[in-house]
């Protein structure tokens, strides 16, 4: 007969034996379910792999297309002279980081255009240098409160191919000069922080839209080598016209000037400059200008016009803690005591 010692023994190594058993149970167990989860991983994801290229035949060849067309786009664009710079939002105030895939295909100049950001005085314009046409020359026939503030280099019958040419034009004081000329040396006097640009009125009867844009740009080639390296430089859309204008001239059809706006806004956004939409400005719902800013001959401007161009240009500008934002402005600072 056993001892009770012997008894308490022989209960403790069936335990441990038991025990042991259990253990080995539960190891065996978690690695048959690991190993279970890791072959439907697997087979799931041969399935996945399975449809996606089943059904990516059609898509990735079209995909790869488009960047390639994309890409293509890109270099057409940035192969001109002086595309380097960085490209700007359409609905934000300043240029934005250039992007691998950023061209624009069919854009609407009113998604690109500087959208509403607070009123400045009119102090701002005395840093202020337009460069234009006869349109332009409108600043400083009609009286207005930027009339004797800001630097006019605006000639009559000049396009961009007249700047582009050096072309010999008359300026608003009636004086005969070289364009270019004038410009570098009103540009090396003023040192103008903003830069206001606006043709069409006379190139649209002189060149073809694709013209006009192939001068243009070589017009802001020279530009950006004369002016100050930090100025803002605003790209202003064509002006509209009457209806009896248009009706007389299809050349300034609203389609046509559409596309031509189109297309300064994607200049403007490929080369990091501003583009100001000046039909939001002077059309009217139709259109076409509003009757009271139209002159009498249905392209260029009166009095009311001007007054209305010069509001909606100071509550379009490029954010700058130095511009002087009005009171109620989003960006205004009371002066300091």
């Amino acid at each position: 007969m056993s001892s009770y010692s012997e008894f308490r023994a022989q209960t403790r190594r069936r335990r441990r034996k038991k025990n042991f058993r259990r253990a080995m149970v539960l190891i065996v167990t978690a690695l048959v379910l690991c190993a279970l989860a890791w072959v439907i991983t697997w087979i799931i994801g041969r399935v996945s792999g399975d449809e996606d290229s089943s059904s990516g035949g059609s898509s990735a060849p079209a995909s790869s297309q488009s960047q390639a067309a994309s890409g293509s786009q890109t270099e057409e664009t940035n192969s001109g002279e002086g595309t380097d710079a960085q490209p700007a939002g359409w609905n934000v105030v300043g240029p934005i980081p250039k992007t691998i895939d950023d061209t624009l295909v069919s854009p609407d100049y009113r998604m690109i255009a500087l959208p509403e950001n607070g009123r400045v005085d009119t102090s701002y314009f005395a840093n202020t240098l337009f460069i234009g046409d006869s349109v332009s020359q409108g600043w400083w026939v009609y009286e207005n409160p930027i009339q004797n503030v800001a630097t006019f280099c605006a000639y009559k019958s000049a396009g961009p191919n007249s700047v582009v040419t050096n072309a010999q034009l008359t300026d608003i004081n009636g004086n005969s000069v070289l364009l270019q000329d004038d410009i570098a040396a009103k540009l090396a006097e003023k040192q103008p922080e903003h830069i206001y640009i606006l043709f069409g009125a006379n190139s649209l009867k002189n060149l073809t839209p694709e013209n006009f844009i192939a001068y243009y740009e070589k017009m802001l080639d020279w530009l950006v080598t004369v002016c100050r390296p930090d100025a803002q430089i605003y790209i202003q859309s064509l002006t509209p016209v009457t209806a009896e204008y248009e009706a007389s001239d299809a050349r300034y059809s609203q389609a046509n000037l559409y596309s031509i706006n189109n297309s300064l806004a994607q200049m403007a956004y490929n080369r990091g400059l501003y583009f100001i939409d000046l039909t939001e400005a002077l059309a009217g719902d139709d259109g076409y200008t509003v009757v009271e800013y139209a002159a009498a001959d249905g392209i260029h401007l009166q009095a009311a016009g001007y007054r209305a161009w010069l509001d909606y240009l100071s509550e379009h500008t490029a954010y700058s803690p130095t511009n002087p934002y009005l009171e109620g402005s989003p960006y205004y600072k009371e002066p300091q005591a």
